[in-house]
């Protein structure tokens, strides 16, 4: 990013490749409205380039562009309703498809597996359901999304702690519904 702001035009291209995917998932995955979540990945890249010349080293650069992300979701939400549902993704799909190859059976159970999961991360509370997906889909360390999300590092580690159990326990239940067995949780 400073080499960016120092007019270097190659950084830039390389922080855009480096990062799109991961920044564009996170608004997917935040906002159910895909044209409104690209809406806001393109506003967050315009953002990075506005504060290009002011930009000060005072943290790494994924926590800054990632509070950054957080900060414009949050004012979305804070506009209309709480988020409460996750788009189709279409990578998650194609993600999938490439652990089952082409074989239809695999292809079949993939898809299931993949919408159950959604329908898991969905029924998470949405602080949970940020924190394991800054989590899962940047790598972020939990004190990175704790600076990101403005909260301590034990709040951070405890919803991610409760989201991966409810997920797992979301998805050990749809298994069990799946093969006919009782006893699953509700």
């Amino acid at each position: 990013m400073l080499a960016y702001a120092g007019g270097d035009m190659a950084a830039f291209e390389t922080l855009y490749q480096k990062h799109k995917g991961s920044l564009y998932r996170y608004f997917i995955r935040q906002i159910p409205d895909r044209t409104l979540a690209e809406d806001l990945y393109q506003e967050l890249w315009n953002r990075i380039i506005k504060a290009s010349v002011s930009y000060k080293v005072t943290a790494k650069w994924t926590t800054w562009v990632y509070t950054m992300a957080h900060n414009l979701v949050i004012d979305h939400v804070r506009a209309l309703k709480p988020v409460d549902s996750i788009e189709n993704e279409e990578t998650l799909e194609t993600q999938m498809d490439s652990i089952g190859g082409n074989d239809p059976e695999h292809h079949q159970a993939n898809e299931q597996l993949a919408a159950q999961l959604k329908h898991c991360i969905q029924k998470l509370p949405q602080a949970q359901q940020e924190v394991f997906l800054l989590n899962e889909e940047t790598g972020m360390s939990l004190k990175a999304i704790s600076e990101v999300v403005s909260i301590s590092l034990e709040a951070a580690k405890s919803r991610l702690r409760y989201a991966r159990s409810q997920l797992q326990n979301c998805l050990s239940d749809a298994w069990q519904y799946l093969n006919g067995e009782s006893g699953g949780r509700s």
